[in-house]
């Protein structure tokens, strides 16, 4: 039996990290919770990665960051996951971006008000109505029967999955959107079989151009689309100094007698452990789900602080942390 290279085991998870550019608690916590992929254990009993794993996560990563819950692509198979980031890529057929014009029609309490304030982003779509009523949206959907679905959602219930499959069967839409607070996974990967996107508020208009209408051109989607913010307003900054490199702060010397680099580092393992302790701990209901997403962010914004700090004390003490960290 032959063995191809890309099976073959031999990357570090600290290689991974930088590979696929998941960090490595995220990486951690998305293993254990969705069983992404199963490294081996090498003798020393640590990780180790082939190629195939490596393109799946780096796969996975970018679906998550173009508005995507892990949970609902986690176990896709390979082939599943490129169709679904092709059609990130592809514009829709017969309308190219440039093209024609898409017509919307919206459900929601919000959604109408942002896409009024968002008309110059998304001057593609000539918007046919809203409706704060899901009887009236059905119903003009219906008979209107628009290019674009854009469903504000705040929680995902089950009985509604019913409604929405029977709507997008009758009306025939080229895009079904919707937008989501709380979910389980399950109800998610329906959706997203049923070929429906799914984003989590708060949405932004880049997120909104790139699902209703693809891309096209030299603009890559990893651009248009990303997980990422400021820290502020419901999204959660990228940590920048993964576990090799606090170590490596904590274990240098200044050319003073001084232990901030080490309390520093300290900290930021602490704030790491309890983002990454928020981001799974189990929620009983909406309520819990909402306080531990309150604090995920929160712990995110400190540590997005407190690595700014660090930051700053790296460039005064004019560390050079390349060449302390190793690649596993």
């Amino acid at each position: 039996m032959t063995v191809s290279l890309n099976d073959q085991p031999g990357f570090g998870i600290g290689a991974v990290s930088r590979l696929t550019g998941i960090p490595l608690d995220t990486l951690r916590a998305w293993e254990r919770r969705y069983s992404l992929v199963n490294p081996v254990r090498t003798s020393a009993n640590k990780r180790s990665y082939t190629r195939t794993d490596v393109a799946r996560l780096k796969l996975i990563k970018k679906l998550v960051d173009q508005g995507h819950a892990i949970s609902s692509v986690a176990q896709l198979s390979e082939e599943a996951l490129e169709e679904l980031m092709q059609a990130h890529l592809d514009p829709p057929p017969g309308n190219a971006l440039g093209q024609g014009r898409w017509r919307a029609l919206v459900y929601g309490d919000s959604l109408p008000f942002l896409l009024r304030q968002w008309k110059n982003e998304m001057a593609f779509l000539d918007l046919l109505g809203s409706h704060q009523s899901f009887a009236e949206f059905e119903s003009a959907a219906m008979v209107r029967k628009p290019d674009v679905l854009i469903m504000e959602m705040p929680v995902l219930r089950q009985e509604r999955l019913g409604q929405l499959r029977e709507l997008i069967d009758r009306s025939a839409p080229k895009r079904a959107v919707v937008v989501y607070t709380f979910g389980m996974r399950n109800l998610l990967e329906e959706l997203n079989r049923q070929g429906v996107y799914t984003l989590r508020s708060p949405v932004t208009v880049k997120q909104l151009q790139q699902v209703c209408r693809a891309v096209s051109g030299n603009q890559s989607a990893d651009h248009v689309v990303s997980g990422e913010s400021n820290g502020l307003g419901g999204h959660v900054p990228r940590r920048r100094f993964d576990s090799e490199m606090l170590v490596a702060v904590a274990n240098v010397t200044t050319k003073i007698q001084c232990e901030c680099p080490q309390h520093l580092a300290d900290l930021l393992f602490r704030l790491n452990a309890f983002e990454a302790y928020s981001a799974d701990c189990e929620n009983r209901n909406t309520q819990d789900a909402a306080l531990h997403d309150h604090l995920h962010q929160a712990t995110a914004r400190a540590r997005a602080i407190l690595e700014d700090a660090l930051d700053y004390l790296i460039e005064c003490e004019e560390i050079e942390l390349d060449s302390m960290a190793s690649l596993n």
